[in-house]
């Protein structure tokens, strides 16, 4: 678990202060703001329960419950949103939810949310570990194999992994045994070997969001959960430590199996915890709202993989912005920069992402100017609303 020692923070206020910053800057928004306004359906039933073992697990399957009590599977658009919790006097959650979205761009965002916010409390060498269990199909056949290989290696394995495999918790025998990096886990089955052609594409995609927004990562097949919950990207954020180790500062993955297991309902979802100790001042100010004056708009896969680059200079140079980088179509978007009257429109198009280049529109009189990347934000804080 992460602590305050690790950050360059004086308080646990401080960091989530920083953090509330990042996220809400791409587009996050407060759970009980999402939630304020929309009727709730108390009669909720679960259809089946999923067996999930880990914490983090449990409260996903919470959150979506709620999501979908709150008929967030009804929505058009994607919905980011987050929610901070105080569970005890020691520890302090902070929650990142992404829902109605199986885009690759949707782990994308909060990838980049993640990376941003361990820089910007003073964590440079973080590494994003992720793996991918594909879906039900490369899943089912990647569980039956690492069983298989689990079970004749069972008189070797510590009293732990051998309770978990007996209580049918095959993930968390794995992930145990991995944790304390026991000698059978080497020779495990890979589930990254398992996925068919199309967990392979979700996979490739999400790597290339990564790569282009400049996060170190590796590829770790040790990264599991429990299969009820978790389906294709699992990643986890971490930092080393002086001897030799690493501390784990948030966990998440994709999750679209979680509604449909146990509501029969569609709500394809991607989350990310960060849990940290609470030191010194434990609650963040109070929050200012900041009106935007551009919307940042974007069309087509080199638009959108140049995308979090561009927000990101943005987001350093203090400029704010409204994006939907999740939607894909140019329409929807500039219909939302319309909807809340924002002066500007920065537009990325394919064209304009291959020559590093964007459009500035004025919403009001339609003129519009071609500028360089590396001179948007300059370009932007001389702007005037007329």
């Amino acid at each position: 678990m992460l602590t305050i020692t690790h950050t360059n923070c004086a308080s646990t206020g401080e960091l989530l202060d920083r953090a509330l910053d990042t996220i809400e800057f791409y587009g996050f928004d407060s759970v009980d703001h999402k939630f304020k306004g929309r009727k709730i359906n108390r009669k909720v039933k679960q259809s089946a329960t999923p067996t999930i073992a880990l914490q983090t697990e449990k409260k996903l399957a919470a959150m979506t419950k709620s999501f979908v009590s709150h008929k967030m599977h009804r929505d058009e658009l994607p919905n980011f949103s987050y929610q901070l919790e105080h569970n005890n006097s020691k520890i302090s959650t902070l929650g990142l939810y992404a829902t109605g979205s199986r885009s690759a761009i949707t782990e994308g965002v909060l990838i980049a949310t993640l990376a941003t916010i361990a820089r910007d409390s003073g964590l440079n060498n973080t590494v994003m570990h992720i793996n991918s269990i594909g879906d039900k199909e490369s899943s089912v056949r990647f569980v039956r194999d690492l069983t298989s290989y689990l079970r004749t290696h069972i008189n070797d394995m510590p009293t732990y992994a051998r309770e978990e495999m007996q209580n049918g918790n095959i993930m968390r025998a794995f992930t145990r045994l991995s944790e304390k990096n026991h000698e059978i886990v080497a020779g495990a089955p890979n589930s990254m070997e398992y996925l068919n052609d199309e967990s392979r594409a979700h996979l490739r995609s999400v790597l290339e969001f990564t790569e282009n927004m400049g996060v170190p990562y590796e590829l770790d097949p040790t990264i599991l959960g429990s299969t009820d919950c978790w389906q294709h990207t699992i990643f986890e954020l971490r930092v080393p430590t002086e001897n030799g180790g690493t501390v784990t500062l948030a966990r998440g993955g994709r999750h679209d199996t979680l509604a449909l297991r146990s509501f029969r309902t569609v709500l394809p979802m991607v989350s990310a915890i960060i849990e940290h100790e609470i030191q010194g001042r434990a609650k963040p100010r109070r929050r200012t709202q900041r009106n935007p004056r551009f919307f940042f708009a974007q069309l087509g896969p080199e638009a959108k993989r140049k995308s979090f680059t561009v927000i990101e200079r943005l987001r350093e140079a203090d400029i704010p912005i409204r994006q939907q980088v999740a939607i894909d179509s140019i329409g929807i978007q500039l219909e939302n920069a319309e909807k809340h009257a924002i002066p500007y429109t920065i537009i990325i198009g394919h064209k304009e992402a291959l020559e590093n280049t964007a459009i500035v529109r004025n919403m009001r009189t339609r003129s519009q100017a071609v500028v360089p990347l590396a001179n948007l934000a300059s370009y932007l804080k001389r702007l005037k609303v007329s």
